[in-house]
């Protein structure tokens, strides 16, 4: 007969799922990024312009990096959305863009921020939900019994 252990992961560490170790900040990044410049390359190469590739990569990478990432680091998942859209649509201008010049890709840059401000908008919305409700249901410290949090140690 075999004993099953189970390890029990601390709440600092887990992703959503509480049995599941979250990866950890820098990972998620990695991951958002990856997903959206995916999305962008998806666009550029086959229509040349940024459009759902570009969206539905964003999409896949904030979604998934705040699902993933460890709680203690969760607010990194809710912050990222706005800085990962700018590097993916700054890219895909610069790799898969007209070359008009800096003063053309700088003007095709501002109006493609501009123009997927809704994209980021939703995009930074769901992020910061899912991490208002991960920091609700898995609150950092435990409670005894009677709702009072244990003394700490000396």
């Amino acid at each position: 007969m075999t004993s099953r252990t189970t390890t029990r992961i601390a709440t600092a560490d887990a992703s959503v799922l509480s049995s599941v170790r979250g990866w950890p900040s820098w990972a998620v990044i990695l991951l958002a990024l990856g997903l959206t410049l995916a999305g962008t390359a998806v666009d550029g190469v086959t229509t040349g312009l940024l459009a759902w590739g570009l969206r539905i990569g964003f999409y896949l990478g904030v979604l998934s990096a705040a699902l993933l990432v460890r709680r203690g680091s969760v607010f990194t998942a809710m912050v990222q959305p706005p800085l990962v859209l700018v590097v993916g649509i700054v890219t895909g201008v610069l790799l898969f863009g007209p070359a008009t010049g800096l003063r053309g890709n700088v003007i095709s840059i501002a109006s493609t921020v501009i123009n997927t401000f809704p994209t980021m908008a939703i995009g930074t919305a769901v992020a910061v939900l899912i991490g208002l409700i991960r920091i609700l249901a898995q609150p950092m410290r435990s409670t005894r019994q009677g709702g009072r949090t244990p003394p700490a140690h000396s």
